[in-house]
């Protein structure tokens, strides 16, 4: 079976995507079970759903503030910048540059 570099390109941001949903869906899955199944009133439970949630979604975010190829999630920051952008040693994705501002 053939992937297309679409494919290729875009499966690890995917994956990401597809774990902070199934951690976002399981989390409100939750704390509507507490809210139904207990007596406790529903604000602090869903307060509490909600800094969780931040602070998950903060972790799954962080690996993407450092040049990482978009494809298999390996550090590219060794990598020169080309025209089209920085090439993945592993999996040979081109991965889009970064502008980074002046550096003066």
């Amino acid at each position: 079976m053939s992937q297309t570099p679409d494919n290729l390109s875009s499966r690890w941001m995917r994956k990401l995507r597809l774990r902070a949903l199934a951690f976002l869906a399981g989390l409100g899955l939750a704390a509507l079970a507490m809210i139904s199944l207990t007596s406790i009133p529903a604000w602090p439970i869903v307060g509490v759903a909600v800094a969780c949630a931040a602070v998950a979604l903060n972790s799954l975010a962080s690996r993407l503030d450092q040049p990482t190829c978009y494809s298999c999630g390996v550090d590219i920051s060794k990598e020169p910048i080309g025209v089209h952008g920085r090439i993945c040693k592993s999996c040979g994705a081109i991965n889009e540059a970064r502008d980074r501002g002046p550096t003066a």
